[in-house]
């Protein structure tokens, strides 16, 4: 299944568009900003570089955080996992955090590769960029890029 992305840049201040919280008209209470970047499809060998190109994009915005939203992707492959750890890298040395969304097809690989203690993985896009704004993720992403 081929890869599809779409960017998304949101201010804390923006009310929630996210179909489950429609209806909420709360606010959040921070001036950061965070980019959405979402992926559906397959991350494999055959789109690594549709991967990597979105993730790219990412890190030359001026943005509080990143929110990789990885809930449709079907299948997280090793190139993936490679790609992931290079982009938290490169955010890390720009003080960037980066959390995920996803189901178990994202948290299983993360887990058992050791990158699930360096980077957080969410049930929802609201969840996560909440967690961003109000300050709960910082630059301790960092720790994933110190080899010691």
């Amino acid at each position: 299944m081929p890869l599809t992305t779409c960017t998304i840049f949101r201010s804390a201040f923006d009310a929630s568009t996210d179909s489950a919280a429609k209806t909420s008209t709360r606010r959040f209470e921070s001036a950061k900003s965070y980019c959405v970047q979402r992926f559906s499809g397959s991350v494999d060998r055959e789109t690594a570089a549709d991967f990597a190109a979105a993730l790219d994009r990412v890190v030359r915005d001026r943005v509080h955080g990143v929110v990789l939203d990885l809930s449709a992707v079907n299948f997280f492959g090793t190139v993936g996992l490679v790609l992931l750890q290079t982009f938290v890298d490169d955010a890390a040395t720009r003080s960037i955090p980066v959390v995920l969304v996803g189901e178990r097809t994202i948290s299983r690989p993360l887990e058992l590769t050791g990158m699930a203690d360096f980077i957080r993985v969410f049930e929802t896009v609201d969840e996560a960029g909440r967690t961003l704004t109000e300050g709960e993720i910082g630059p301790s992403t960092t720790e994933f890029a110190v080899s010691e």
